[in-house]
């Protein structure tokens, strides 16, 4: 439900709201999310530290009617080794080059690529670059910018700064980038460009009555300082859920699809759903 949007602003038109479950242990906690072929296909991660390729079927009208896991598989760390713990914590995905994948992670917060099925990491900065931002709130969002270069969202505002903070870089170059500007009440769960290059940023917060409550909103491309933020879609509490992962892309007809995924915790009483809207105009 749209609680309020600015005149002349975008849209949002939801297309479904679908419960999403697959039998097995490595299933849930869906906190990153990448769209491909035309909707017929999606890369997820999990913050258990897997990555997913899942194909999706659809009807005439474009809705999603079934979604099979192809094919996942843990990432490995720097030595290696399967991920664990505090080095398994992937949060955030974008699409690289030539089939490619960009991922990044909070706890052991740093931002490396992969290249499936090989889930080798290749490192894009020093191993303590971000040793300042290790914990819980690290890189929520990742989004690959129309130059190339990656801008990644801290998942918790800065009251200092007046907003997110952003790093933007590529590989070993990173510099800060701009404060997306927040009013505090939420948290970053994910950022994406899409093919006009327009950034979206998508926040959450728990509501006093514990209801989740999803926030969308564009923001304008700047190399640095702050920059204010448009809010799109702004829900009701308890419409939605945990939704961490976004994606826009194009179906065959040429419509701008937004595709969100909720992290269900691996909680019994959490439940992972996938949330589609049409961009509009």
């Amino acid at each position: 439900m749209l609680l309020a949007t600015p005149a002349g602003a975008l849209e949002l038109r939801l297309l479904q709201n679908l419960d999403w479950a697959v039998e097995g242990t490595d299933f849930g906690g869906f906190s990153g999310l990448a769209v491909t072929d035309e909707g017929r296909a999606f890369w997820a991660v999990s913050d258990h530290g897997t990555l997913w390729r899942v194909s999706v079927a659809r009807d005439e009208a474009g809705r999603i009617v079934n979604a099979v896991p192809d094919w996942h598989a843990r990432f490995l760390d720097n030595k290696g080794q399967p991920v664990a713990g505090f080095t398994s914590d992937a949060e955030s995905l974008a699409m690289g080059p030539e089939g490619g994948l960009f991922v990044g992670y909070e706890s052991y917060s740093r931002i490396t690529a992969v290249k499936p099925p090989d889930m080798t990491p290749i490192p894009l900065h020093a191993w303590d670059r971000f040793k300042g931002d290790w914990g819980n709130e690290g890189f929520e969002g990742l989004a690959r910018l129309p130059d190339g270069t990656l801008l990644a969202v801290i998942e918790a505002p800065d009251d200092k700064a007046g907003g997110y903070r952003t790093y933007r870089g590529t590989r070993g170059d990173w510099q800060d980038g701009p404060i997306l500007r927040s009013d505090g009440d939420f948290g970053a769960s994910d950022a994406t460009v899409d093919d006009q290059g327009r950034l979206w940023l998508l926040e959450r917060r728990v509501t006093w009555l514990g209801k989740m409550q999803v926030r969308i909103s564009t923001c304008p491309l700047a190399a640095t300082g702050v920059v204010d933020c448009t809010a799109i879609l702004t829900t009701e509490p308890g419409t939605l859920g945990n939704m961490e992962g976004m994606s826009l892309w194009r179906d065959p007809k040429g419509r701008q699809i937004m595709t969100l995924i909720s992290d269900d915790n691996f909680s019994a009483f959490g439940q992972t759903t996938l949330v589609e809207y049409e961009v509009l105009p």
